[in-house]
């Protein structure tokens, strides 16, 4: 058997009725043209003929007397209860599709079997089907689903299907450890944490100092966000939507502007917040705190659960411009970025455990009403295939990650870029956010803003660097500096400008028909 580590512990022991902790993924094909017969039906028997269940889909929950879990094998598992195969009434729209995943994604899974459920829905528009595959976070985080929920799909159209459970993955090589050996293992860990306590405490008195306005320090305290209407624990009815942004536009306004991907998306997320606020007549007086998810995964690691620490970062104030808030949150990141190089990897998990488990212990004993929240919305990135990946034939035209609310909050959103689009899952509590889709427009307004400003001062620049031009003729290093400033934001602004007007457009009718 297999030891799961505290921080996979640590979503078992918090999660409740009202409070699951799963994330889920809802993929989206198009049906191959001509194809004869009737495909969704025909690749779900194709599904449920590969009965030989793999590592790691055939384990299941084992809790020992002293409250530790393993993973142990499950040697009789019922693949028709893991997979199911459902069909949505006419006409099979979009509101239909979510509905459905919000009452599936607000039950628990059954811990007495493997902790994953795969169903097939079709029914939907213009020929289409859809995928909805949720698994436990004790089983893995953002970025090993990925690995493991893409292992069916493949590159090429004609290639064979293999169920994701039925793949052959990398395990933990077991070996027979001695006594000492065990002992030493045991002493190291314990020394990881150890060395990293003065990193930590140094860490949580700038926090405590920074609460008291004796101190800056470079990321937000815990519980002193603002108060927002989904600053609430959540019931248990969820609510979900998802938007799509074009990949290309976001990196060139990253470009434009020196910003990351991260930065753009984080910024678009914080607009759209704040205007869906301000149409019911909440402005905040302090920024909005974001729960971001930190990877602590080696690039050679592809077997361990959950490699991730939660980090605060303070966006930015009511009333910014859109250019101006992109960066005072690409300032916010860097700051984060270089509080956390000086954290070693332990010092970031016992941080995350902390925090974390002081917000669950404020929502178990309903403080929230009390206590100021830790966060008021978390926002995860992660990135997907680049090109377009098929199954049996059938090409995957979008993926949105259906993720998990965090403790004492009621709105996660989380992007998943896939195939040239950023597809943007959001879910929420229901009675905190009932009208989650319009949260989701405000998302694709919020990116239509930030292109346009940032595109209407690239051409301010050019213009007063063309003025530049016509009064330097005598400094040929001034010359030659303005001419290839004007050819790098030309070059954007032309990619930006382009498109913008049309595709965004499209987009919103393509949303309304």
């Amino acid at each position: 058997m297999e030891a799961l580590t505290l921080v996979d512990m640590g979503f078992l022991y918090t999660e409740t009725v009202t409070s699951p902790k799963h994330v889920a993924g809802l993929q989206i094909f198009s049906t191959p043209e001509n194809y004869q017969g009737n495909f969704s039906r025909d690749l779900f028997d194709n599904l449920m003929s590969q009965q030989d269940v793999k590592k790691p889909f055939n384990q299941k929950l084992k809790k020992q007397i002293t409250g530790q879990y393993f993973w142990q094998e499950d040697d009789n598992i019922d693949l028709s209860y893991h997979v199911r195969f459902a069909m949505l009434p006419q006409p099979g729209n979009d509101n239909q599709l979510l509905s459905f995943v919000e009452h599936q994604h607000e039950t628990l899974l059954d811990r007495s079997r493997p902790l994953w459920e795969m169903i097939l829905i079709d029914g939907l528009a213009d020929n289409k089907f859809a995928i909805y595959v949720k698994v436990h976070h004790a089983f893995t985080d953002g970025a090993k689903a990925n690995q493991l929920l893409m292992a069916y799909l493949s590159k090429n159209a004609e290639s064979q299907m293999t169920a994701f459970w039925s793949v052959e993955r990398p395990q933990k090589e077991r070996v027979a450890k001695s006594a000492l050996t065990l002992l030493t293992d045991t002493s190291k860990l314990v020394s990881g944490h150890v060395k990293s306590i003065p990193s930590l405490t140094k860490l949580t008195t700038k926090l405590l100092f920074q609460a008291t306005n004796m101190y800056k320090a470079d990321m937000p305290t815990p519980f002193m966000a603002p108060k927002t209407p989904f600053s609430v624990s959540p019931k248990r009815a969820r609510r979900a939507a998802m938007t799509s942004l074009p990949l290309a536009r976001v990196k060139t306004l990253g470009r434009v502007t020196g910003a990351t991907i991260n930065d753009v998306v984080v910024t678009i997320c914080d607009m759209a917040i704040h205007n869906y606020l301000e149409t019911r007549n909440v402005v905040l007086k302090k920024p909005l705190v974001a729960q971001m998810p930190m990877s602590l995964r080696d690039a050679s690691d592809k077997v361990s659960n959950n490699q991730v620490a939660i980090s605060l970062v303070e966006l930015a104030y009511a009333g910014e411009r859109p250019l101006e808030r992109l960066m005072t949150v690409k300032e916010s990141c860097l700051k984060l970025k270089n509080e956390t190089k000086q954290l070693s990897k332990e010092a970031l998990t016992s941080y995350t455990l902390a925090s974390q488990g002081l917000a669950a212990a404020s929502e178990l004993l309903n403080l929230d009403t009390i206590l100021p929240p830790m966060g008021n919305v978390l926002i995860s990135n992660v990135p997907g295939p680049s090109k377009a990946l098929y199954m049996m034939g059938a090409k995957m035209d979008k993926c949105f990650p259906i993720s998990v609310l965090p403790p004492g909050m009621s709105l996660n959103i989380t992007l998943y870029s896939y195939n040239g689009s950023i597809h943007v899952g959001l879910v929420a509590c229901r009675s905190a956010l009932p009208d989650l889709t319009e949260l989701a427009d405000y998302i694709d307004d919020a990116f239509a803003a930030l292109e346009n400003e940032v595109l209407d001062c690239a051409i301010e620049s050019v213009t007063d660097h063309i003025q530049l031009l016509s009064s330097s003729q005598s400094n040929q290093n001034i010359k030659q500096e303005s001419i290839d400033e004007i050819a790098n934001m030309t070059s954007s602004a032309t990619k930006i400008s382009s498109r913008s007007k049309v595709d965004y457009e499209d987009s919103r009718l393509c949303e309304t028909a």
